[in-house]
């Protein structure tokens, strides 16, 4: 296959906006930075500006392209998984919502009501879904009732 018909695998800085985690200014500023301080990383400059979590860079910066390369070949891993890979939401995050969920008292998915909360943007859940779930992409973000 040639190499112009072969997908190129976006930079760190698009992956990033595609996820709604920085802006293209805040990129863009970065590089510039990076540009004028040799052996600099992107995802560290912008770490060090507190626009992101430099364990959410590194995720994406080290594991999200095989993720997606592999998804079908890789053991099926709730969305909290992954989230919390990424840095975007901690242990007690996701355990206050799973137990809401398990209470009965949540009616909607764990990224949805990650959302509801303020703790992430929906578009990076979105992402996320997109990526990593595609045929659950259309699904609703309501679950149904536990029936105890």
């Amino acid at each position: 296959m040639s190499d112009f018909m072969m997908k190129q695998e976006p930079t760190l800085g698009q992956l990033l906006q595609e996820a709604f985690l920085v802006s293209e200014t805040q990129v863009n500023d970065a590089l510039k930075q990076q540009s004028s301080t040799p052996n600099s990383r992107l995802g560290e400059i912008l770490a060090e500006k507190g626009w992101l979590k430099q364990s959410t860079a590194d995720f994406f910066a080290e594991q999200w392209s095989n993720l997606v390369r592999e998804k079908g070949e890789l053991p099926n891993q709730p969305l909290g998984y992954y989230l919390k890979k990424a840095g975007l939401l901690n242990d007690a995050q996701i355990e206050s919502l799973l137990s809401e969920q398990e209470e009965g008292r949540l009616w909607v998915r764990l990224g949805a009501y990650a959302v509801l909360k303020g703790w992430i943007n929906q578009g990076t859940v979105d992402f996320f879904v997109e990526n990593l779930y595609p045929e659950r992409a259309t699904e609703s973000p309501f679950i149904k009732p536990n029936k105890s």
